[in-house]
């Protein structure tokens, strides 16, 4: 009887133990994605929303320079119309012309240089002198045709003059006065070269003469730039 009862009641007990709960379980037709699968839709929706973030950045980009392009044509039309405008109201002045180069008056303009014949004479030196205190010095030949203009201008003037050109010792050379040797090729000197020898021209030659003699000079300085002015037609 006792023995019935107790079976009876651990029966009793077990059965009324709490079941646990299992998980739902999913339909047999779920499909279940990798965790791969799941990451890489991720960095998809990322670079998807980077590509139109970029474009839309771009778009304002081409934006702005069409603006600014836009504005700079109008402007240009605008300082166009403006200058055209000056230029009609101020038609009456004057317009500057590009530089010339000028000689001042009484100096004879030839190719880069300005060309002075001395009214005075003296000695070689006090012509170097002369010549250094107009900002020029004693003429320095270059060529046959600078030779043939000079002897054209002595003869008309009827003296010799001095030219940069003197006998150097003890190397005996001719030196022009810049320290370059003489070219027997543009002119031939006459007379004997002496210590104390300096070069003089006149109508038809090169003559070798002491340093102390008394003789005009050339000078030659650099021409000036000057600009032109010219008045427009009425």
């Amino acid at each position: 009887m006792d023995a019935s009862v107790v079976y009876a009641d651990l029966n009793l007990a077990r059965t009324r133990e709490p079941k646990h709960a299992s998980p739902p379980s999913l339909p047999p037709d779920t499909c279940r994605c990798p965790r791969w699968h799941r990451l890489a839709l991720k960095l998809g929706c990322v670079g998807l929303i980077l590509l139109v973030l970029g474009m839309i950045g771009l778009g304002v980009l081409v934006l702005s320079l069409l603006q600014k392009t836009s504005v700079g044509v109008i402007g240009g039309e605008i300082g166009e119309g403006i200058i055209g405008d000056n230029q009609e109201n101020n038609g009456t002045k004057t317009t500057e012309s590009p530089a010339k180069l000028s000689c001042t008056k009484g100096w004879l303009p030839h190719r880069d240089k300005c060309i002075h014949f001395s009214q005075e004479s003296n000695i070689w030196k006090e012509g170097l002198a002369d010549c250094a205190t107009k900002g020029a010095t004693l003429l320095l030949i270059q060529d046959h045709e600078e030779l043939r203009l000079v002897k054209d201008s002595a003869n008309v003037k009827g003296s010799a003059f001095w030219i940069g050109l003197n006998h150097t010792w003890p190397d005996k050379n001719w030196r022009w006065i810049n320290g370059s040797t003489l070219s027997s090729d543009v002119l031939q000197i006459t007379g004997e070269a002496k210590k104390d020898s300096c070069a003089s021209i006149s109508k038809d030659r090169v003559i070798s003469e002491d340093c102390a003699s008394d003789n005009m000079w050339i000078c030659q300085k650099k021409p000036t730039l000057v600009p032109e002015t010219l008045c427009p037609d009425s």
